[in-house]
C-alpha cells in the first residue's frame, strides 16, 4: 500500500504594500506547516497587507482552516490586515460554515 503525498505548491508575490500569497493544491495537515512557513515569511516583509489567494486549492481540511486562523493572527498582531481571496466554491463553503468568513475577510476578484 502506497500513501499519497500532499501536495501543496506556494507562490509569492510583493506589489507595492501588498504581498500575496498564492496556494494550490490540498490544504492539510501534510502541508500546512508550508503554508505556516509562508505565511510568516509574508507577514515578515511588513508590507502592510497580506493576501492569501487559494483560488488553486483543491482541498481544504480543518488544520488548513486553522493555519489561516492563526496567520491572521499573526498579521494582525504584527500591525497587518490578512485576507483569502477566491475561494473556490467548497473552501467559501467551508469559510462561511465555521464563521471565518465574519473574522478573516473573504475577497473575490468577481465582486
Amino acid at each position: 500500500m502506497t500513501t499519497k503525498k500532499s501536495v501543496l505548491d506556494i507562490a509569492l508575490e510583493t506589489t507595492g504594500a501588498t504581498t500575496v500569497l498564492s496556494a494550490a493544491g490540498s490544504l492539510d495537515i501534510a502541508s500546512v506547516p508550508r503554508l505556516g512557513e509562508a505565511g510568516r515569511k509574508a507577514i515578515a516583509l511588513g508590507g502592510g497587507e497580506v493576501v492569501i489567494d487559494v483560488s488553486g486549492l483543491v482541498m481544504c481540511d480543518s488544520t488548513g482552516l486553522g493555519m489561516l486562523v492563526r496567520l491572521h493572527r499573526e498579521a494582525r498582531g504584527a500591525g497587518q490586515v490578512l485576507s483569502i481571496r477566491n475561494p473556490r466554491r467548497h473552501v467559501a463553503d467551508l469559510l462561511a460554515m465555521t464563521g471565518i468568513n465574519k473574522v478573516i475577510p473573504v475577497l473575490s476578484t468577481d465582486d
